[in-house]
């Protein structure tokens, strides 16, 4: 086949060989880890962590799990296979992870290599011909040495590259400095939160006024931890809810909001500390947080023999602004067995539509409504039950009442329910994140790095003198500079610097 028989098509098609399996690897290692890729993976992590914040996890509330598949029983086993009720742990959402975690890491770190070698390097040789360079000048100008002029120059925080009768100084290699330090800001974060879900924990507990915490796994409502946490390093300490000082804004301005909202506790029965929202008390790095407040009542029931069947104060939960809330008390060891469903009002009104209420958080008019039910309250099933809830399906309904503070109820059936106080409780929040602190600096260290990488702009400026065989006192200046960065101020300030006066004739050269 002659060349002219050769076809277009022909020409342009390029024979690639066979790719190897080495050579596979290296192209699969190229993909995963570029820039896109990375980002891509950061955006498919997102999004995997959806259902996790939508659904009840098995690692923060069995209870609700169990609880959601009951309603929904038609998505449970779907949800189950694809691991949605522990999203955190699952093999799915691990294997994107960590191929984020390589990817950032194996993006970054060739990065690393050509900032730092950027940020080490010295300025280049000045050009044979700079006239063609922005801010081109001849200057007149007395005697002066290039040694002087570089001295003048490192003087002022530039590089300098001196060679026989030309000079270059070279100025923002902090930008350099921002990009390496941004990049490394992005490796310690990702570690950081990595470790920090590995080894953290974090738990919540409700604990009522004059009664205690200890810090271990039985003890918290809700309990979360990474993989490799372990139950021993749990540190080992207890602690008393003394009291709870609450104090509401009673004007119409912010009516109900909390102008004082403390806890009082005493640590290992040693000392005692006053806990707020937002400024946690710290035990051997782990963090105790107050988180919210709420009201138990303390109900008494008896029977017809004046044998006492339950007396505690009960947490109710609060449903809105005002405080009005919830709770339910379970009695499983009478015949039939016992329960009460009540709602506490802190400042009770009856509204003719919408029944009671109450209008406002604080304890101006305490009243509780119960309703008093028998029969199997299925604790014996098998199946986890919530203690803010009481299942009335196989339940009859045997009584309504209406109780202030000192008041008791004889039922139908002989049973006398006394309302005999009020107590508050507090709910705290107890986490240890060994990650958190070091990911904060990453990301300080990250934002100071953008800085320096986008606020500061490489540029150098040239300086030739007249060979020392010539008469010229003439030199020649010019500069260079990425993103137009203005060369002026630099090479005027320079001039001041070498004692250049306003009258000495500068001329540009086009």
């Amino acid at each position: 086949m002659t060349r002219k028989q050769i076809s277009a098509k022909q020409r342009t098609e390029t024979v690639l060989p066979p790719l190897n399996f080495l050579g596979f690897t290296r192209w699969m290692w190229r993909q995963l880890t570029s820039m896109n890729t990375a980002l891509l993976l950061l955006l498919f992590v997102a999004l995997a962590a959806i259902p996790g914040s939508i659904l009840p996890q098995k690692t923060a509330s069995l209870i609700r799990v169990n609880n959601w598949k009951a309603e929904n029983p038609d998505l449970a086993s779907l949800f189950e296979n694809l691991s949605f009720f522990d999203v955190y742990g699952s093999v799915w959402f691990s294997a994107i992870y960590i191929l984020l975690m390589i990817s950032i890491i194996g993006c970054v770190i060739p990065r690393l290599k050509v900032y730092f070698e950027n940020w080490r390097e010295k300025p280049s040789k000045t050009p044979n011909n700079i006239s063609n360079f922005s801010n081109y000048q001849k200057v007149k100008i007395n005697k002066i040495s290039l040694k002087k002029i570089e001295q003048i120059s490192l003087n002022n925080g530039w590089r300098t590259y001196l060679n026989n009768n030309s000079l270059t100084i070279e100025k923002g290699f902090s930008r350099e400095a921002g990009n390496l330090l941004f990049h490394f800001s992005l490796i310690i974060i990702t570690v950081a939160l990595a470790f920090g879900a590995l080894f953290s924990y974090r738990g919540t507990v409700v604990v009522k006024e004059n009664t205690g915490f200890s810090n271990t796994i039985t003890q918290y409502d809700d309990f979360r931890a990474g993989r490799f946490f372990s139950e021993t390093q749990l540190p080992n300490f207890f602690f008393t809810l003394n009291d709870f000082i609450v104090d509401f804004e009673r004007s119409e301005i912010q009516r109900g909001a909390p102008r004082k909202f403390e806890a009082n506790i005493t640590l290992n029965n040693e000392e005692t500390f006053n806990v707020y929202v937002n400024k946690p008390i710290n035990i051997l790095g782990t963090k105790i947080f107050l988180t919210g407040h709420g009201y138990a009542p303390v109900i008494t029931v008896k029977n017809k023999n004046n044998q006492i069947l339950f007396s505690d104060s009960v947490v109710f939960l609060p449903q809105d602004g005002n405080f009005s809330s919830t709770g339910v008390v379970k009695i499983p060891d009478t015949n039939p067995q016992l329960g009460i469903e009540a709602r506490f009002l802190p400042t009770a009104t009856v509204d003719p539509v919408t029944g009671p209420t109450s209008t406002f958080p604080a304890l101006d008019n305490p009243e509780i409504f119960m309703s008093l039910w028998q029969g199997d309250l299925g604790v014996n099933s098998g199946i986890s039950q919530s203690i803010y809830k009481l299942d009335t399906s196989k339940m009859t309904q045997i009584g309504l009442e209406e109780l202030s503070p000192g008041q008791s109820w004889i039922t139908d059936s002989d049973y006398v329910i006394s309302f005999d106080g009020i107590k508050q409780f507090a709910s705290f929040q107890i986490a240890y994140e060994p990650g958190r602190f070091v990911a904060l600096v990453g990301a300080v260290l990250a934002m100071v790095g953008m800085i320096f990488g986008l606020g500061v702009q490489r540029r150098k400026i040239f300086i030739k003198m007249p060979a020392k065989s010539s008469s010229s006192n003439v030199i020649e200046i010019a500069g260079i500079a990425k993103e137009n960065h203005n060369l002026e101020k630099d090479i005027l300030k320079l001039l001041s610097e070498l004692g250049l006066k306003k009258s000495m004739k500068v001329s540009r050269e086009i």
